[in-house]
């Protein structure tokens, strides 16, 4: 075997088309669309119901997360011990995630036991009875996770830069106090149990080893449910937003937030906007990297982003600093606004933020499981097919003019909220 030469760079290819493997819907019995991607070369499954039961469903606070969280904890017939060593001994384990616009249970499983997991989750979804000593030790736990993010000024800042950009009603900027869990009851966990998960299902995902089988298994699972098809609808109404100072004593560093509301993904120049975030502060040779903590040293790591929700979307730049270097911080975050609002970016610096940009968007689709992420956002969204076909062919045209002509649009000072938290 010829050794290699480290010396020599290997070679690289311009990426010349992106095409997203499409996920196949079935309808199953009580119409459950059943989503299905075939792709793995284990005997692997990972399924995922999804439920309309997110945080923007509630009329308390914390419902929606807790009996997410609590859901596997204890059913008629099995303790929360049971549960989790009953999919354990198959090889198999659930995870749950309660987000904004839904929730989900995740079943990860081998192919040859999925009858036997399913009965298990079933039980889950139809028998969970929150056991109050269940209740009491996450309470316990989640005030003492709150006690210590207090602490920290990151989710100070974060919390207020929702609330201003949001409002305080928006499910977006739905923070908790301490004693806010002490009002969640099994009573009011039921409630929302029954009404969100108990009976009704949005759709079902399948990825991984699938075949004939498994998909008609899961549309008879399918069965037990009927077909939810209520909407979220939140959509932010917050008008002036104010910059906001927020002291933490003797906290020799502040976080740093400047953003606003924007839009989603459903919109016409969010695209564009990516890879103008991009340039800005997406990646690691960003703008703000370089200024900021490659030139500067004011911090270890500064980064924008742009955040997609169903109803509302959000962009913000975010650095931890120190306490005195906020407003050199501030001033140079502006400074590098203002330059992409007035000067094209060079052809290499945007040549280089393309080609981050495909490559990242490669990497995010390699595999079955990340390949029915990227369906779930065009489902979710009700974006075309075609959708990252097209993300492909708007980046590889977009030109130092059109970037310009984004940057102009949506960001400027004017338009951008302060959120500082720090001594």
């Amino acid at each position: 075997m010829t050794p290699l030469n480290r010396s020599v760079a290997p070679t690289t290819s311009a990426i010349s088309d992106i095409s997203l493997p499409k996920a196949i819907c079935e309808i199953g019995p009580s119409d459950i669309p059943v989503y299905w991607l075939n792709g793995s070369t284990e005997e692997i499954l990972r399924l995922e119901f999804v439920f309309n039961a997110g945080i923007s469903k509630q009329k308390q606070l914390l419902i929606a997360s807790a009996t997410n969280s609590l859901i596997q904890e204890g059913t008629l017939t099995r303790n929360a011990r049971e549960i989790a060593d009953g999919l354990d001994f198959y090889g198999s384990y659930l995870q749950t995630r309660c987000a904004v616009d839904d929730s989900q249970i995740t079943l990860f499983c081998l192919k040859k036991h999925l009858n036997k997991c399913l009965g298990i989750v079933l039980d889950v979804l139809k028998n969970a009875q929150f056991p109050e000593n269940e209740i009491d030790i996450y309470t316990k736990n989640s005030k003492q996770r709150l006690k210590v993010q207090q602490q920290k000024t990151s989710y100070l800042c974060r919390r207020a830069f929702y609330k201003e950009v949001f409002g305080e009603q928006s499910p977006i900027s739905s923070f908790s106090e301490s004693g806010d869990y002490d009002k969640i009851s099994r009573e009011t966990l039921l409630g929302f149990y029954s009404q969100h998960y108990q009976n009704s299902i949005k759709y079902i995902t399948i990825s991984g080893d699938v075949t004939r089988e498994i998909i008609s298994t899961v549309q008879e699972f399918g069965g037990n449910f009927t077909l939810d098809k209520s909407i979220n609808s939140y959509h932010s109404t917050k008008g002036q937003t104010e910059n906001r100072y927020i002291h933490k004593p003797k906290s020799v560093q502040a976080t740093l937030r400047i953003g606003k509301k924007s839009f989603n993904r459903k919109h016409t120049d969010y695209r564009r906007f990516q890879l103008l975030n991009l340039v800005l502060g997406g990646y690691f040779g960003s703008r703000l990297m370089k200024n900021i903590r490659e030139d500067k040293g004011l911090t270890y790591g500064i980064y924008s982003s742009l955040e997609s929700y169903l109803d509302d979307g959000c962009f913000y730049i975010e650095a931890d600093v120190n306490t005195h270097k906020v407003g050199i911080a501030t001033a140079e975050i502006y400074k590098e606004i203002e330059r992409l609002n007035n000067d094209l970016i060079p052809e290499k610096e945007l040549h280089t933020a393309k080609n981050y940009f495909l490559g990242s968007l490669l990497r995010s689709i390699d595999g079955p499981f990340t390949i029915m992420d990227r369906n779930r956002l065009l489902l979710d969204y009700g974006l075309s097919e075609n959708y990252y076909s097209e993300l492909f062919t708007l980046i590889k045209e977009t030109s130092s003019e059109d970037l310009r002509t984004t940057c102009n649009l949506y960001l400027n000072k004017n338009s951008l909220v302060e959120v500082v938290c720090g001594g």
